[in-house]
């Protein structure tokens, strides 16, 4: 693994397998690990701290399935904020539990956010209690069908 002058850290061959590896169960032992790809445990013990200390690995945590837990509902919410108050209004938005991601996007909209509820009337009382904030101009909520691929923290793009 290399840190470019940029910030970009270049993986190896190694590195990018252990990642494939974790992601695909993080309780994979190192001695596990190790053997897989012919290497010490050390090697990817140094290898996985490394990943950890650049930022590359940012935590170690389970793939919740929300419909598992009753949230049944995901919806996509385009939100468009007044003038200089955007980064205001996400942090206050970050905090909500019903909020899975939040980008700063371009075009009509300011940000968009992924929501999952329970039901409807837990998006509509969502949706009432964010156009009562005076910085919010205007929303448009997309309500998703079908989820086809959600992979967030997928080593595949390497």
């Amino acid at each position: 693994m290399v840190k470019t002058k940029d910030n970009i850290v270049k993986l190896d061959n190694t590195d990018i397998n252990i990642l494939k590896i974790i992601n695909e169960d993080v309780r994979t032992s190192y001695r596990q690990i190790s053997r897989s790809l012919d290497v010490s445990v050390g090697t990817v013990h140094n290898r996985i701290d490394k990943m950890v200390k650049t930022g590359v690995i940012k935590k170690f945590s389970p793939v919740i399935d929300h419909e598992k837990l009753g949230f049944v509902l995901t919806t996509i919410i385009g939100v468009r904020v007044k003038g200089g108050k955007l980064k205001n209004w996400e942090e206050k938005t970050f905090f909500n539990k019903n909020v899975v991601g939040i980008y700063d996007v371009t075009g009509e909209y300011d940000a968009f956010l992924i929501a999952k509820f329970r039901n409807t009337n837990e998006l509509n009382a969502f949706i009432k209690e964010l156009l009562k904030d005076p910085i919010i101009e205007r929303t448009y909520t997309q309500t998703v069908l079908d989820v086809i691929k959600e992979d967030m923290g997928s080593s595949n793009i390497l």
